[in-house]
């Protein structure tokens, strides 16, 4: 019965057909309590907006709309995914594309908004470095438990790697020509965002080759299950429109406690930067990653890890560097050199693991522990400002 109402009609039965889709999802309620966890954590909202209107410590702030913020992503992701679902596959994969990193971007806007420039950048490379060692780390780990040996597509790897090595020279390009020849800030900030404009062109010549001319090399050969989406095009595009208001408060009220946060905590702004708030937008496709991994689904958990990478070098770094050049703020691609140093090394090791179309577990190990080296650096850092690695 529920496959009847599936079958593609005309006129009232096209009606009947979308009734019958929104039938066989769990609706709003449903989605909420399919994870319970997520869903409990929706209490630190109303808790760090009432401290932040109440001027509480800084530390609870930043604790509480840190932990509000991930079923925020939660929700605008399946939000994302089910109005995808209602329309083609060209507009899905835009609005995919678009809303997949709204909480990363929402952070950088709020970040250029109050200053934090060094710390957005620091979030900028850090989200990349999480996804493409961390989130693909723990897939392969995990994946590799329950198969020997799991198969990607090696054109579509091929063509992420090529996509994450273009992001990484973007960024050396504008901080060496700063740091090494000297040249004038203004003159840095300006190629910055000429160079942005020239990745957001890349960015969606990709989408158009991924979803379009060349999707193909980014589907497993068994093809993926067709999946019902819990809520209906409206409901799913309002509430996305409230998540996304909702999450921007969080965000402002999450950035605005950085500063109290490191005098507090004694943490440097590179470790909050660069492992800390990266961890609120990439908590949901960690756990997503890692359990289509587990079903041997790694052209898919790719897609979420690498992807995302790809994302976040090509979409969201330019996206923030000419949301600054519109709020007048300098925000550019001048990154610190050991950062881009970091960045150019993690890149060289994921293109290496994906060469060969293969994974397997001790490639998951060796992701992670490379993750981990990074993170230690930083959580050992000095949180002086002599001790910085940040510039300016």
């Amino acid at each position: 019965e529920a496959c009847a109402a599936m079958e593609p009609s005309s006129g009232a039965g096209a009606q009947g057909n979308d009734e019958g889709k929104q039938e066989e999802g769990a609706g709003f309620c449903g989605v909420l309590l399919s994870a319970p966890l997520l869903t409990a954590m929706l209490v630190f909202i109303p808790l760090g907006m009432y401290w932040h209107h109440v001027d509480g410590s800084p530390e609870w702030i930043f604790a509480f709309n840190f932990l509000g913020i991930m079923p925020l992503a939660w929700l605008i992701g399946k939000c994302t995914e089910d109005l995808a679902c209602h329309t083609g596959d060209i507009l899905g994969g835009l609005i995919n594309a678009t809303f997949g990193n709204v909480v990363e971007m929402l952070l950088c806007v709020a970040g250029i908004q109050q200053n934090q420039l060094n710390v957005t950048k620091c979030t900028l490379v850090g989200s990349i470095l999480s996804n493409v060692l961390l989130v693909m780390g723990c897939a392969f780990l995990v994946g590799g438990c329950f198969y020997k040996t799991q198969n990607f597509s090696q054109a579509g790897a091929s063509t992420q790697t090529s996509l994450l090595s273009l992001g990484t020279m973007s960024l050396a390009l504008p901080t060496l020509f700063f740091t090494l020849l000297g040249t004038e800030h203004e003159q840095m900030v300006q190629d910055s965002r000429i160079v942005s404009c020239l990745l957001l062109v890349v960015y969606f010549a990709y989408l158009f080759f991924s979803i379009y001319t060349h999707s193909y090399l980014f589907q497993s050969e068994g093809g993926e299950e067709e999946e019902i989406p819990d809520m209906g095009p409206w409901l799913a595009a309002s509430l996305l429109f409230v998540f996304t208001i909702i999450t921007s408060y969080c965000t402002e009220f999450l950035v605005d406690a950085i500063d109290g946060t490191i005098d507090s905590w004694h943490l440097s702004q590179e470790f909050i930067g660069i492992i800390l708030l990266p961890i609120i937008g990439n908590a949901v496709e960690h756990y997503t990653a890692i359990t289509v991994a587990a079903k041997n689904k790694m052209d898919l958990s790719l897609g979420v890890a690498a992807g995302s990478g790809c994302q976040m070098a090509l979409l969201v770094t330019p996206f923030t560097v000419l949301a600054g050049w519109y709020m007048d703020k300098p925000m550019s691609l001048d990154f610190h050199p050991f950062q881009v140093i970091v960045l150019t090394f993690s890149v060289l090791v994921v293109g290496s693991c994906l060469q060969h179309g293969t994974s397997n577990w001790l490639e998951g190990v060796m992701l992670i522990v490379a993750y981990t080296m990074v993170a230690l650096v930083y959580f050992f850092q000095d949180d002086s400002p002599d001790g910085s690695l940040l510039i300016g």
